[in-house]
């Protein structure tokens, strides 16, 4: 399967869009003839000041009535992984049935843009912020700034000190329900013992617990397993270079488990390219998103997944921002179950 052909495929699963808002013009500037040019002037500035500010933040999509009494702001970590794809669609049509608005800010896993983002929301006056962290550490300080405003701010996956509340499943459970499978499979095909490429994304300090979780989860059912290549990929392109390295350099691979479905993918594609078989060679990742699925379906390489499902966690986001925006109780932390996918119940996910 060709690199190309599979990546225009996944990029066609979202659409980026700068969205800016417009400045109304100088309450006195009928005055005189001057006065009007000049405010023009400078209300279209302002329009170019914020268009950039918008630009070097990310890509911002509003979607809902941007005259809403409710606005929220939310800020994942790139929209070119699946599952935020599905999350932040679950998340859109959700507060739309509240009558929310929301705005979705994708940094591509920059952190300055994200903090870029998290102040624009403060700007603009946002009533709660959803943010998945590209670094929880850099970001606090523009959190806090939100708090202090008054603005309700809700973690997805990384927890963050300065949060009103966290939704996210466990990192570490996710990456076990993901090792337990490879580790199973590879006793069973490979008497337990070969060599295992590793897709992290230790650049998120929470993520590395996924990615220990996944090790722990292979060595629980096979632990002579050697982990030869450990690598950051959380998108297919990044996946598709690091697999065709981790294959080229360790002939006898039997297997490459990523942090995520998106890297995943691509390391799918590469072993695809590269010849190898189902019977002896297995790739997994992490979100269950719907090519992975498919994949699955397909009974070849691309074994396993685990599902965080991103339906419940964007419902428990919605429903959790509403508590807090309307004074209501709420629980500060709502750990969302995960589940394996395989063969055996593939049929649940049609």
């Amino acid at each position: 399967m060709k690199k190309t052909a599979c990546l225009l495929s996944l990029s066609a699963l979202f659409i980026f869009s700068a969205c800016g808002d417009e400045n109304g013009g100088d309450a006195n500037a009928g005055n005189n003839a001057n006065a009007g040019n000049n405010s023009g002037a400078e209300n279209e500035a302002e329009a170019n000041n914020e268009a950039e500010a918008n630009n070097a933040a990310g890509n911002n999509e509003v979607v809902g009535d941007e005259d809403a009494d409710v606005k929220i702001g939310m800020t994942v970590l790139d929209l070119g992984n699946p599952f935020f794809v599905e999350l932040t669609n679950s998340v859109e049509e959700l507060a739309a049935e509240e009558g929310y608005a929301v705005t979705i800010n994708d940094p591509r896993d920059d952190v300055n843009s994200q903090i870029e983002a998290i102040q624009n929301f403060v700007a603009q006056g946002m009533d709660a912020i959803i943010v998945t962290a590209t670094d929880q550490n850099a970001i606090n300080d523009a959190v806090q700034e939100a708090q202090d405003e008054g603005i309700a701010v809700i973690a997805h996956t990384t927890r963050l000190e300065n949060a009103d509340a966290w939704v996210g499943a466990d990192e570490y459970s996710m990456g076990l329900a993901l090792g337990e499978q490879a580790g199973e499979w590879i006793l069973e095909n490979h008497e337990g013992e070969g060599e295992v490429g590793i897709l992290n994304f230790d650049q998120i300090e929470q993520v590395i617990q996924r990615k220990e979780g996944i090790i722990d989860g292979i060595h629980e059912h096979a632990p002579d397993v050697e982990v030869v290549g450990d690598q950051q990929a959380g998108d297919p392109n990044s996946g598709y270079d690091v697999a065709e390295g981790f294959i080229q350099a360790n002939p006898d691979l039997l297997g490459i488990f990523g942090i995520n479905d998106g890297g995943a993918l691509g390391a799918y594609n590469a072993a695809s390219a590269a010849g190898k078989e189902p019977d002896n060679f297995a790739v997994g990742g992490i979100d269950a998103v719907p090519e992975a699925l498919e994949a699955i379906r397909e009974g070849g390489i691309y074994k396993f997944t685990v599902d965080q499902q991103p339906g419940v966690t964007a419902q428990t986001l919605v429903e959790v921002t509403s508590a807090i925006l309307n004074g209501e109780d709420f629980e500060e932390e709502n750990e969302i179950d995960v589940q394996p996918v395989n063969e055996t119940n593939i049929g649940e996910f049609e």
